[in-house]
């Protein structure tokens, strides 16, 4: 698949996609050129001008299984987002690789990151933002 499909589905996948905390926020791309994955967190602490340490990688299977799965099963749009999350995480695997979820940690606005790379080992961002008081 060339880079500019390659990213057209992505965002075809994302749109309409919300990641819920105590708000909800849309899903961002971002292209990032080619930055080594032992730098990503290094590329995001400067980009918010905090220090590393309140840069926390997480685990991207926990991270998807808690956005795959609907509370309330009865609560048709909570229940589609789960579903268009696990079709986003499974086209992330078979598609990119070495991906990874960074949180900035730095007050009750969190940005979020999964950072994966393409094939040619450039590198995408999906950015949102938790709200957590």
């Amino acid at each position: 698949m060339s880079q500019n499909t390659l990213l057209e589905n992505l965002t075809t996948r994302t749109t309409g996609i919300l990641y819920y905390s105590e708000s909800e926020n849309p899903l961002t791309i971002e292209s990032w050129g080619h930055v080594p994955a032992a730098e990503i967190t290094g590329k995001i602490a400067t980009r918010h001008q905090v220090a590393p340490n309140v840069v926390k990688t997480i685990s991207s299977a926990d991270f998807f299984n808690e956005v795959e799965r609907a509370p309330d099963p009865n609560d048709a749009p909570i229940v589609e987002n789960a579903q268009r999350f696990k079709a986003l995480h499974q086209f992330l695997k078979e598609h990119f690789t070495g991906i990874q979820v960074v949180r900035v940690e730095d007050g009750t606005s969190i940005p979020v990151y999964i950072v994966c790379h393409q094939p040619d080992d450039t590198c995408v961002a999906l950015v949102t933002t938790a709200i957590e008081s």
